[in-house]
């Protein structure tokens, strides 16, 4: 997988250079667009899995052991817990990603024919 754009990953001794998800918290942001991109950045095609739990920076849950991937980003999928439990906002390209994915998805509609077809061949 190349060209992926890798998000959600904070600052720790090994990578100072990361982003501190304190100095993101964004009590104000509103609701509506911070739960589409939650429940968005809260699945995708797992991408890797590992063994072992990486723990919230602000309250020490444990936060998933896979990364998703969605073609685009690659994020680990405590990414969520943070959005939704600690209003960690994400810059707005991700935010409006995560918004235009999820209306094209609402706009397509399931075609029954094919499998109906297949499964009387």
């Amino acid at each position: 997988m190349t060209g992926l754009r890798l998000i959600g990953y904070w600052r720790n001794a090994e990578h100072p250079e990361y982003p501190d998800p304190h100095d993101l918290v964004d009590a104000a942001w509103d609701e509506d667009e911070r739960h589409v991109t939650r429940s968005y950045l809260a699945s995708g095609t797992v991408a890797w899995a590992f063994m072992g739990y990486s723990p919230c920076r602000f309250c020490g849950k444990n936060n998933g052991d896979v990364e998703y991937t969605d073609g685009v980003y690659v994020r680990p999928s405590g990414l969520a817990h943070y959005i939704d439990e600690h209003h960690v906002r994400l810059p707005q390209a991700i935010v409006d990603h995560a918004s235009d994915r999820l209306t094209e998805a609402e706009k397509v509609r399931p075609d029954l024919d094919w499998w109906l077809a297949e499964t009387r061949a």
